[in-house]
């Protein structure tokens, strides 16, 4: 992953509103006379900063996805032994989603990305189930599995999330309800680990 170099004050304002417009209204939604609306600039001053609306959406894509990679490599390094795999995360995911814009636009970007910028967006939340799937299958190491466990295990893992975070999305009042389900039925699969 990239890092950036120092940006403007200005630069830093242009993407909080634009994370929170393209979040809310989509990428086509959102428009760069709205963005410079919220900033309180005029709109070609987001050309200093910027080259296109094109633009600003690869750099959030890219901001949103080293931040929850950093948050999922945090959330697994605090996780406690007696906690199944990956459990700290789940637990960690519904409160991120409520309070960093970064989760909440790369999910809505892997579900509803602009149609000319599909690859750009899988890509990026391909690389995001990467890292989570890189700390999974670590946080499984010491469950000894073969390649095939470790694959079947890894998928359950990656499809509670999968689950959380459409539940998120779509608001549907289910969330508790589908991570205390979800959460159950990984825990007892993992338990099922420990007997052999």
């Amino acid at each position: 992953m990239q890092s950036h170099k120092p940006r403007s004050s200005a630069k830093l304002r242009i993407i909080d509103a634009a994370f929170a417009l393209f979040f809310m209204h989509g990428y086509e939604g959102a428009s760069l006379s709205d963005i410079a609306k919220a900033v309180g600039i005029r709109k070609a001053s987001i050309y200093t900063h910027f080259a296109s609306k094109e633009a600003i959406f690869l750099e959030l894509l890219q901001d949103a996805l080293e931040s929850e990679c950093a948050f999922v490599k945090s959330c697994f390094a605090a996780d406690s032994k007696p906690s199944a795999p990956g459990e700290a995360y789940c637990h960690a995911f519904e409160a991120r989603y409520e309070n960093a814009i970064t989760l909440r636009f790369l999910i809505r970007m892997a579900y509803a990305a602009p149609v000319h910028l599909t690859d750009s967006s899988a890509a990026t939340f391909n690389v995001y189930i990467a890292a989570l799937t890189e700390q999974i299958q670590q946080a499984l190491q010491p469950y000894q599995l073969d390649s095939a466990q470790l694959a079947l295990y890894t998928d359950a893992y990656l499809g509670v999330i999968d689950s959380l975070s459409v539940e998120l999305l779509y608001a549907e009042g289910l969330y508790e309800r589908r991570f205390k389900a979800m959460l159950m039925l990984y825990r007892t699969a993992i338990a099922q680990l420990t007997k052999k």
